[in-house]
């Protein structure tokens, strides 16, 4: 079977980089470890995205257009993995291949910022895929209320995170607190709350856009659109990660914000505070990250405090969170729920 991994933006030299041990496999959903499994899998990026620069006009509509070229560039594939759901499913059943199972873990904020139209066109393209993966049980249970789709069509397999590339350093006395992340549902403004009654440092890697309108004190430092390898430093420095993320009822950014931040945490031994939504329950355990109200600065505040206040509660923490993280949130355990989804489906 001939499995073509198709990703939202491109990923260019990503796979070499990944196999020189140059950058984390994160973003190639498992691609790379399905060889391994015995399913021949590739990345590829649109003919239509490759030939058009981002500061063009022509941006918009080759990001959509591609869905509509994707099949017939894709002749010899047996399946498309992918996240892209507005017309791929449905164009690729008009012509009868290749198959495609849909990665989400953004359909449901999708859905409830569709108006009517749009979502007879989600729902028609969601039914034509050969299958969709929720990257979390309570996102499966949302998306299968919101559009009646049968329990069959829809299954979970929670995502993984490159436990080589981010592995566990000691943790250093002199640590800042350090929160990662570019999704709109970052709630920094929080965040920022919670450091003002702490005597300590604290770093945002983050993008214009999430602060805009937020007043960044002198102990907070932000960091923006840094490199992977820039991020795995700050893990290494921090004492302490915090995941601050809107209420599930915000509309802002996708529904599984904040997951692959806290995975990167965990597998760099690092003790994470992280606000309460339903999405991320199938990644954390009060073993494994402390857990606060979404939008409670002064919770946060505490949970942070205890844990530069007790060395020992933050280094179990921390162990049971890497541990955790090798177990069951790799990359390669993420393939092996992929592959079992590929078998699974109606062929």
């Amino acid at each position: 079977m001939r499995v073509a991994f198709v990703y939202p933006n491109p990923r260019g030299d990503l796979p070499v980089r990944v196999a020189a041990g140059d950058a984390p496999d994160t973003n190639l959903l498992g691609q790379n470890h399905l060889g391994a499994l015995g399913i021949d899998a590739f990345a590829y990026d649109s003919l239509l995205r490759r030939r058009t620069p981002r500061s063009t006009a022509l941006h918009r509509i080759t990001w959509h257009g591609r869905e509509l070229t994707l099949p017939w560039e894709l002749r010899s594939a047996d399946l498309i993995v992918t996240p892209l759901a507005d017309l791929l499913p449905l164009v690729s059943r008009l012509r009868r291949r290749p198959r495609v199972l849909l990665v989400s873990y953004h359909l449901v904020s999708a859905w409830d910022r569709a108006g009517g139209a749009r979502r007879r066109l989600q729902r028609a393209s969601l039914g034509a895929a050969a299958g969709i993966l929720t990257v979390s049980e309570a996102a499966r249970t949302r998306l299968l209320e919101r559009t009646g789709m049968p329990e069959s069509h829809v299954r979970t397999a929670t995502l993984g995170v490159d436990t080589v590339w981010w592995t566990s350093t000691p943790v250093p006395s002199d640590g800042f607190v350090l929160t990662v992340g570019r999704d709109l549902a970052r709630d920094y403004k929080t965040f920022i709350g919670a450091m003002a009654g702490l005597q300590t440092r604290a770093v945002i890697v983050a993008k214009k856009e999430n602060l805009r309108g937020i007043d960044v004190p002198e102990n907070v430092e932000v960091r923006l659109n840094i490199s992977p390898a820039e991020v795995r430093a700050l893990y290494a420095q921090a004492r302490c990660v915090v995941v601050p993320v809107h209420p599930e009822t915000d509309p802002r950014g996708t529904e599984n914000s904040g997951t692959i931040a806290m995975l990167e945490a965990m597998a760099s031994g690092r003790p994470v505070v992280v606000s309460d939504r339903p999405y991320l329950r199938d990644y954390v355990s009060p073993e494994t990250a402390r857990v606060v109200p979404p939008a409670d600065a002064s919770a946060m505040r505490e949970a942070v405090r205890s844990l530069l206040d007790d060395d020992v509660e933050a280094t179990t923490l921390a162990d049971t969170a890497r541990r955790a993280a090798v177990e069951r949130h790799s990359t390669r355990a993420f393939a092996a729920r992929l592959a079992e989804a590929i078998g699974a489906l109606p062929w």
